[in-house]
């Protein structure tokens, strides 16, 4: 049994959800400098855009836990949900208008890519500890 499983619900491997990310950004930005440097740190950028909002939410969302802080839970859960949509804002407006040369189409491809990375990564972290 894992220690989620004997003491309640665990908090979500979010170190390994992050590496997953980590690991499929710089494959996609790498793979993106075959077209161009722009294309490539735009690429980059996209991916940055994606991952700071995501880690503010997380560090949000799953700072608590257990049934007694059920109301502290679901009030962090909704301000990182809306710290993360502000922060989305804010860091896609200071790219259109301070980076310049910038290649859109791989800047929001790769924000697409992290985003199905988003979905896929707890099952790719999980699937190692639920085996026996």
């Amino acid at each position: 049994m894992t220690k989620a499983h004997s003491n309640g619900i665990g908090r979500p491997p979010i170190g390994r959800w992050f590496l997953i990310q980590g690991v499929v950004l710089v494959i996609v930005g790498l793979a993106f400098l075959l077209k161009s440097p722009i294309a490539c740190y735009s690429a980059f950028l996209g991916g940055f855009i994606f991952i700071v909002p995501h880690g503010y939410f997380a560090f949000k969302a799953f700072r608590y836990s257990g049934a007694r802080a059920a109301k502290k839970i679901m009030s962090s859960f909704y301000q990182g949900e809306a710290g993360k949509l502000i922060l989305c804002a804010i860091l896609f407006t200071m790219a259109f208008k301070w980076i310049q040369p910038l290649d859109v189409a791989a800047l929001f491809l790769t924000f697409a890519v992290m985003l199905v990375t988003n979905l896929v990564a707890p099952f790719l972290a999980n699937g190692r500890t639920q085996r026996n």
